[in-house]
């Protein structure tokens, strides 16, 4: 009676077992569903791999293995730069006994990259003479290649300017204190924003060229991203051809964004993801196959008839 009793006791806890693992399975799949893309993935073990480092050094490895590459491991080596200077450092004389060295014994080279001191902000004045037309009247100002339309900041500052704000992700107010640090301009933050404007005024006509002709391309491949801009949710769009590839930033993730920039009169076949915007916007769709093998992993995972389909795939 007593065993009975404990194998009842047990079927109990394996049915509650079963039940918790069952709503744990579908809590995951809510959140590394099929439409999990794999960047989002990586980051979360990146995040969790952290996080266990970050535990690992708090307490003393147990497990009598040691930090680095393990015996045996091939090495990395980066590859050598070419050289812009070659120095011979020599020495005359012993320097524990002073005894006269007659010849080198050996060399023994040794790389260093270092980067030159930073130099300060070049000043130029450009004289632009002006000229009047004795023929028809007309007025023109002398130009020169490096000398700006407008502002008396040079290409240089703009694209240095444009590049800590969009790739290092710089606050305007941190782009002028680094010109300072590194270079000894003063540039605030309201100058550095009108340096992005003209960078982005600088390459409009060539934005435009690129999306006049990803209008023309047979297929297209959409996708969107969030974003913060401002402290504010947007939406970074891509639009990639096998040619160019277009990045639109917007607030909205509607079917507005592709109509605006592909035209509402596009005629080629759209390649992505199961996002409600893109049948809203055409009805010539190419759904991404890697949203569709994970989609049919998931459901091979919930239905034993769905994994011959996804083997199939």
């Amino acid at each position: 009676a007593e065993l009975e009793q404990e194998r009842e006791e047990l079927e109990q806890e394996n049915q509650q077992l079963r039940k918790e693992n069952k709503r744990l399975r579908a809590k995951i799949r809510w959140y590394e569903g099929p439409h999990t893309p794999p960047s989002k993935e990586q980051s979360d073990q990146e995040e969790s791999s952290s996080s266990d480092e970050d535990e690992d050094d708090e307490q003393p490895r147990t497990d009598g293995g040691t930090p680095g590459r393990k015996p045996g491991h091939d090495p990395a080596w980066r590859p050598a730069p070419d050289l812009d200077e070659e120095i011979e450092v020599t020495c005359d004389c012993c320097p524990d006994c002073g005894e006269q060295f007659d010849e080198s014994a050996g060399v023994s080279p040794r790389l260093v990259e270092e980067l030159p001191d930073p130099q300060p902000p070049e000043v130029t004045q450009y004289n632009r003479h002006h000229y009047q037309c004795h023929s028809c009247g007309s007025e023109t100002v002398a130009s020169h290649p490096d000398c700006p339309d407008e502002g008396q900041f040079g290409v240089n500052v703009i694209a240095q300017a444009a590049l800590s704000r969009y790739d290092h992700r710089l606050p305007y107010r941190k782009i002028g204190d680094r010109f300072e640090q590194l270079h000894g301009l003063e540039l605030s933050g309201a100058s550095a924003w009108h340096a992005t404007e003209r960078a982005a005024r600088a390459g409009r006509c060539e934005y435009e060229r690129i999306r006049h002709r990803i209008q023309q391309a047979d297929v297209v491949h959409i996708d969107e991203t969030g974003i913060k801009r401002d402290g504010e949710q947007a939406w970074i769009w891509t639009f990639t051809t096998e040619e160019h590839t277009l990045y639109a930033v917007r607030e909205s993730r509607g079917s507005d964004v592709p109509a605006e920039v592909l035209g509402e009169d596009f005629a080629g076949t759209v390649v992505c993801d199961g996002w409600t915007a893109y049948p809203a916007f055409s009805s010539e769709l190419q759904r991404c196959w890697a949203h569709i093998l994970r989609e049919a992993e998931d459901a091979a995972e919930k239905e034993a008839e769905g994994e011959a389909i996804y083997h199939a795939l």
